[in-house]
């Protein structure tokens, strides 16, 4: 009657853990699914910063402008039947650019990419630096991040 009793529970307890063991599988193949969606939204937030900064370049005379000049763009992406609306801001100032102790007249550039997250209730973004020398106006030095 004992050993009834003991193989009974232990079922049950190797039941148990095999629902745990599957349940953390799912878990574990939700959070990957997750990672890649937000790794494909990164990567187009930061093509749409770096191509900002590519339109700005060329469509704007720098050379005429005062500083803190502002452009807003709005982009939109087709992602697996979803639109993604992108919203791009360019700035850029003139000013003073250092390079190797060599002071050069020039543009910075700096772009900002925002969108509205699917999975967080915020928007997430990101950045491009650049600069253009008055030298070489046709040349678009991109700034790597720290």
């Amino acid at each position: 009657m004992r050993q009834k009793g003991f193989a009974t529970i232990f079922g049950l307890c190797l039941i148990l853990v095999v629902a745990l063991i599957v349940k953390g599988i799912q878990e574990a193949e939700a959070n990957h699914a997750r990672e890649v969606v937000n790794f494909q939204m990164e990567q187009a937030l930061q093509s749409s910063a770096e191509s900002g900064i590519v339109y700005a370049a060329e469509s704007v005379d720098w050379k005429n402008l005062g500083d803190g000049a502002t452009f807003k763009v709005t982009k939109e992406f087709q992602h697996d039947n979803q639109r993604i609306k992108v919203n791009v801001e360019i700035r850029g100032e003139r000013g003073n650019i250092y390079i190797k102790k060599k002071s050069y007249r020039g543009v910075y550039l700096m772009s900002y990419a925002s969108t509205d997250s699917p999975f967080l209730t915020k928007k997430i973004y990101r950045r491009a630096y650049a600069y253009i020398l008055d030298d070489n106006d046709t040349t678009i030095c991109f700034m790597e991040l720290p």
